[in-house]
């Protein structure tokens, strides 16, 4: 273990004794329940060197006891790597389970084999009312839980500066609406639930709500702040206060220094969305937690006709960063010069801005060789140098005015002139038929995202290979964002009017990886009643070299053609 790691894993050891617990559990995320956490919030990341999106950690109070971090298919190599120093030792969730499931019973396992019942405790800030059922059901009264306002790993760490950005609006015609059209739509089935509020502390629908973006929080559009939807508006608590408001802001959005949280009121929240922190509040307040279906997260999933313009708009310009990227590494391969991993992503973040983006919407993954086999790899490695006929993975995305991401993978090989040898191509054009079968489907309406994924794998299983993530997500404000969710485990319709990727691939340790990402919607179909189209929005090139025609069916290869034409449209 180096010497940083042991002394903020003493550090939090000794807040642990103090606080009289024998064991905390440490969050991915932060206590807007975020996905992408700034660095310097990530209590996991601080403590256990792990920084990927998605993952657990759990540590107990004495020395002699290792730490825990859970992790699913897509961090299993990263999490070996980066924590390989550390007390903390991995635990590899399934595909398709829950890490924060599978990671509390493996807590529970541990309580159970004390001597008496421990004292964990638990961030409520950084945790939501279904986790902590999830949570208590699988320790299942082996342990006592305690509710920690500021965690322990928070009082070893100290405080971090969360100065605020300044604000931009979004043009009402190209954001969804105004705040006032919005809340009109959300006040009907509040009021069909019969409350008299409702809080929103997810960042993305808070943005989404009030037209406002900002830059403040790497890879997100968003800003920090925490809202309440009264008959009267929007009340918004902002750290910084009115002075962040730009000019002509919607006058039903008041900001507040603390919410008008009052007795009586019956105030909803989502459980998945919702501190138990900010359940305390309600509560303290003498109001009541009603808890409610998402009122925004349908409003937010189906796009107007200006959102999908600033979001195909943004799409193309991604299309072009990628192409102008995968140029670059060829370009520099065929002249013999020195490219490495770190100098493709720092070129794509060059890429954006000179296109007029405001930020990447997630951290560059740029892998090549081996690395690929890494899905998502997030350390681009100023060491590793790219070389001539072998494989290159790029996933990438941005955000430009209207703060909508852009999510887009290729894989191709490096240098204009290598040829690709039989595995590759074979491998790669099974990647591309998964992809195919999603971009070219035409489902039933109330075809389900589990059903979408099973389309999307079959030609990748007559291959024999498999991938151990999703196979597609919703895109938004976030770069992640539900509903739709694509997976084998996801029962939600997929529905008009949605963008969501596809995004199958391949990876295998000791070889690469291949992965193409589009994102798409689905229109309904002219010619079939009850049926919808799945609708391209996103056409940087395809690797043609790495295409075995050979295993391409006449349909498939005309499809492929067309694609081709529809690019050079979006292109010209």
């Amino acid at each position: 273990m180096s010497a940083e790691t042991r002394a903020r894993t003493a550090l939090v050891r000794a807040e642990l004794q103090a606080a009289g617990l024998d064991a905390c559990l440490v969050r991915g995320t932060d206590r807007f329940l975020n996905e992408y956490v700034p660095r310097p919030d990530s209590t996991r990341t601080w403590l256990t060197g792990f920084d990927g999106s998605t993952g657990e950690a759990f540590l107990p109070a004495l020395e002699s006891e290792g730490g825990l971090l859970s992790v699913d298919g897509r961090y299993e190599l990263q999490a070996e790597d980066q924590t390989a120093e550390t007390a903390f030792e991995v635990n590899h969730v399934p595909l398709g389970e829950s890490v924060w499931a599978n990671h509390c019973e493996a807590v529970a396992a541990w309580a159970r084999a004390q001597p008496s019942p421990p004292r964990v405790g638990y961030p409520s800030q950084r945790c939501d009312e279904k986790a902590l059922r999830v949570l208590r059901e699988a320790l299942a009264g082996d342990a006592q839980l305690v509710a920690c306002l500021e965690c322990p790993v928070e009082r070893a760490r100290g405080p971090i500066d969360e100065s605020p950005g300044p604000l931009r609006a979004v043009d009402p015609a190209r954001g969804g609406g105004t705040l006032a059209e919005k809340l009109g739509r959300i006040r009907k089935s509040l009021e069909a639930a019969q409350v008299d509020a409702c809080l929103v502390q997810r960042l993305d629908a808070l943005a989404w709500l009030t037209g406002l973006r900002a830059s403040e929080l790497p890879y997100q559009a968003t800003f920090r702040g925490v809202g309440l939807i009264t008959p009267e508006g929007l009340a918004l608590a902002l750290p910084g206060g009115a002075k962040r408001l730009p000019e002509g802001t919607d006058p039903e959005l008041s900001v507040v220094a603390e919410l008008p949280l009052q007795a009586g009121l019956r105030v909803g929240y989502v459980r998945s969305a919702t501190s138990v922190s900010w359940l305390d509040a309600i509560r303290g307040a003498g109001a009541t937690p009603v808890a409610i279906p998402c009122p925004l997260s349908s409003l937010m999933a189906t796009k107007s006709a200006g959102e999908f313009a600033a979001m195909r708009e943004a799409f193309a310009r991604a299309d072009r960063v990628m192409e102008g990227a995968i140029a670059f590494v060829n370009q520099r391969v065929d002249a013999g010069q020195r490219v490495t991993e770190a100098d493709l992503a720092a070129q794509v973040e060059v890429l954006f801005k000179e296109l007029g983006a405001h930020g990447l919407s997630f951290k560059v993954i740029a892998a090549a060789g081996c690395n690929g086999a890494h899905i998502h790899y997030s350390t681009p490695d100023p060491e590793r140098a790219i070389v001539a006929g072998e494989l290159v993975l790029l996933d990438m995305g941005g955000y430009f005015a209207e703060g909508y991401a852009t999510d887009l993978t290729r894989t191709w090989i490096a240098g204009s002139q290598s040829e690709a040898d039989p595995l590759q191509r074979e491998r790669y054009t099974r990647v591309l038929q998964g992809a195919l079968a999603g971009m070219s489907a035409r489902i039933p309406r109330g075809t389900n995202g589990q059903q979408l994924d099973a389309l999307v794998r079959a030609p990748i299983w007559a291959g024999g290979y498999d991938y151990r993530h999703g196979t597609g997500h919703g895109v938004g404000v976030n770069v992640h964002e539900a509903p739709p969710r694509i997976g084998t485990r996801a029962g939600t319709p997929v529905e008009e009017g949605q963008v969501f990727s596809i995004e199958p691939g391949v990876y295998l340790e000791g070889w690469g990886g291949i992965r193409i990402e589009n994102l798409c919607t689905l229109e309904p179909a002219a010619d079939a009643p009850g049926f919808l189209d799945m609708i391209p929005l996103t056409f940087a090139a395809l690797d043609e070299r790495l295409i075995d025609d050979t295993l391409l069916s006449e349909f498939e290869r005309t499809w492929l053609q067309g694609y081709a034409t529809r690019r050079a449209e979006v292109l010209a």
